[in-house]
């Protein structure tokens, strides 16, 4: 079975993907030697969109945890992701793309899993906490990108639910399993942890006053914005003082330990699943 998508845009140019809603679905296509592929654009380790990664010969690279997946078969080459993604067959006709139903690639129970502890040069994405949270933060500030892009005020809905899905994973799994370790591991680790995690609070805050106005109004947009400037600001100190200094505090294979332990903490909660987007007491955390 077969459909056109009348409304597509454009196939794209030798080298690049773009993401495309076809009948429920974000399918993601990508132009490789003349050759158009097209697989599932959400990542199933995270839920991030692949078409926003980057292309590496004939793999995808998931912009959010380096998850790595073959654009022709759909299945895992490496990196934390559960599964591989269901393939499209894909053509061009009378200006539209055209897709069939979706394979569904096997399993790849033999995928690395990432770097061995105590082996940097080890084949596989980085497993050290910290290089893992700053890839998120990456991909926070492209998802905030995207949404200034979207004007359709259920697109705005749709993008908004997965940004805020994933700012409480990465809130949550950063009180669960970094900054405890982070108060214990330096001097100044507690002070730091504390005010972390009241800036996780303020997010919070601005994230509800997002969700008390009307998708793409003015001020929703205007909560938007506060909420973006919010984040960043939490970003940007976590990058310059937190992370820092938990590197020199912990040694490297205890935090790709913790890597792991994140990657793990992300499958189990899956768009948010179990996570109440309360407030947190740092002393509940720093302990």
């Amino acid at each position: 079975m077969t459909a056109q998508i009348p409304s597509a845009p454009a196939p794209p140019a030798d080298g690049e993907m773009l993401a495309v809603g076809h009948e429920g679905s974000v399918v993601a296509v990508a132009m490789l030697a003349g050759k158009l592929h097209a697989f599932d654009d959400t990542c199933p380790h995270a839920g991030c969109s692949l078409a926003e990664g980057e292309l590496d010969g004939q793999t995808v690279v998931c912009p959010c945890h380096m998850a790595t997946f073959d654009v022709t078969t759909g299945e895992v080459v490496d990196g934390p992701a559960p599964s591989g993604v269901a393939t499209w067959s894909v053509a061009i006709a009378d200006g539209a793309l055209v897709l069939s139903e979706p394979q569904n690639p096997e399993r790849d129970g033999n995928a690395p899993a990432g770097r061995a502890d105590g082996d940097p040069a080890a084949a596989g994405p980085d497993m050290d906490i910290t290089v893992l949270v700053e890839l998120e933060h990456d991909a926070m500030r492209r998802q905030f990108e995207a949404i200034d892009a979207l004007t359709d005020a259920e697109e705005l809905t749709k993008a908004w639910a997965t940004l805020t899905e994933l700012l409480e994973i990465h809130a949550s799994g950063e009180e669960s399993m970094l900054y405890p370790k982070l108060a214990r591991a330096a001097d100044e680790g507690a002070e730091e942890a504390h005010h972390a995690v009241r800036e996780h609070n303020e997010i919070r805050d601005s994230v509800r006053a997002v969700q008390q106005h009307a998708a793409g109004s003015e001020d929703w947009w205007q909560a938007l914005r506060t909420a973006r400037e919010v984040n960043e600001e939490h970003l940007q100190e976590e990058e310059r003082d937190a992370l820092p200094l938990f590197r020199e505090s912990t040694d490297r294979a205890r935090r790709e330990q913790l890597g792991r332990e994140w990657v793990a903490f992300h499958e189990q909660h899956q768009h948010a699943r179990g996570l109440s987007g309360e407030d947190v007491d740092p002393d509940d955390v720093v302990h």
